[in-house]
């Protein structure tokens, strides 16, 4: 077993710090326990102070296996600074000696605060567009910062926040007027923005699920399909029957090749979702099929959808819409040809 070793916080009040949506010591107890299973993990408190009862029940989750105990100052060395959050490695490294003790930082809120920002930045996907990365993402990110102030939070929250702004969305484009089809192509773009929320709130709170990978992806689907079939319903309100139907053809493009992906995906038994195009792509990637992927991913086209709406290019917006998705779908065919091919 491991020699008696202990983690101190100034006090109770930055040990039951919420940091990106969990307590500083339920994180420090996940660390813990990937480094020294079945060892408890000590804790000496500043102040002496009681660990809430969430940051109990967060260590419970996290940490099955660990058992806290609260220690006296002066005992079991060597002490870690806690609001450090160490991770596992460097837990094992530091008291193996083969990393120096870093002392306890100045100020320990501000230190948490720095550990939480560090960890929201690190939600962003190896995959994510170039929108997504430079537009999205940041704001998805502050946001999320914002709402993992509280304990409750959950993924599931953020999915149906998206789904709440796609609702407002379609119901702008129903009015059948211009405003409404400009507000529901900002709505569009907003909804782009707000997806990334619940993956990032997972991720920062150990919350992934393959049920909850499945509800983001059918809720991002349904609001694609139901802007393209607003935007039509709004044209076909005001008289613009013409565009009506380039968008519709675009719709049942998009449509077909949504569905054959879905049904790939529950022929292999994986999660439903519609990103099998992009994940196929992805494994013989070469620089024209690395910006055909960004160019067709939903974060750039929710984008240029938006804009070029805002702007009065409906019609413009559409045909190019239509052809990128006739190709999209030829695109989908011969991968899943190839996939049935090599299987």
């Amino acid at each position: 077993m491991q020699a008696p070793a202990s983690f101190r916080f100034a006090s109770a009040r930055s040990a039951n710090r919420l940091v990106a949506g969990v307590p500083a010591a339920a994180r420090l107890g996940r660390a813990w326990g990937a480094a020294f299973p079945g060892v408890p993990l000590i804790l000496m408190l500043g102040d002496s102070g009681p660990l809430d009862p969430v940051t109990h029940a967060e260590i419970k989750r996290l940490a099955p296996g660990v058992v806290v105990a609260i220690g006296a100052d002066a005992a079991h060395e060597p002490s870690l600074p806690g609001e450090l959050l160490p991770g596992a490695d460097d837990i094992a490294a530091m008291l193996a000696g083969a990393m120096p003790v870093p002392p306890p930082p100045a100020d320990p809120i501000a230190a948490l605060d720095q550990a939480g920002r560090g960890i929201i930045r690190a939600t962003a996907k190896p995959g994510d567009g170039i929108v997504s990365r430079h537009l999205n993402r940041p704001v998805s990110q502050a946001v999320s910062t914002l709402l993992l102030r509280w304990a409750w939070i959950r993924p599931g929250h953020a999915t149906v926040l998206t789904a709440l702004v796609a609702l407002l969305m379609l119901a702008c484009l129903l009015t059948g007027t211009i405003a409404g089809l400009i507000a529901g192509a900002v709505l569009f773009q907003a909804a782009s923005v707000v997806d990334g929320i619940d993956g990032e709130i997972a991720r920062a709170t150990f919350r992934t699920s393959a049920s909850g990978a499945a509800w983001d992806s059918g809720v991002d689907a349904a609001t694609n399909l139901g802007f393209l079939a607003g935007v039509i319903a709004n044209l076909w309100l005001r008289g613009e029957a013409g565009t009506a139907t380039i968008g519709l053809v675009g719709l049942g493009t998009l449509a077909l090749g949504m569905g054959l992906l879905g049904l790939h995906a529950r022929a292999r038994g994986e999660p439903l979702h519609f990103d099998g195009a992009k994940q196929m792509l992805a494994t013989r990637e070469t620089a024209l099929t690395r910006w055909l992927r960004y160019l067709t991913m939903r974060d750039f086209y929710c984008l240029f959808l938006a804009a070029m709406i805002a702007a009065g290019l409906t019609t413009a917006a559409l045909i190019i819409f239509a052809l990128a998705a006739a190709g999209w779908l030829v695109t989908v065919f011969a991968l899943l040809w190839r996939a049935r091919a090599s299987a």
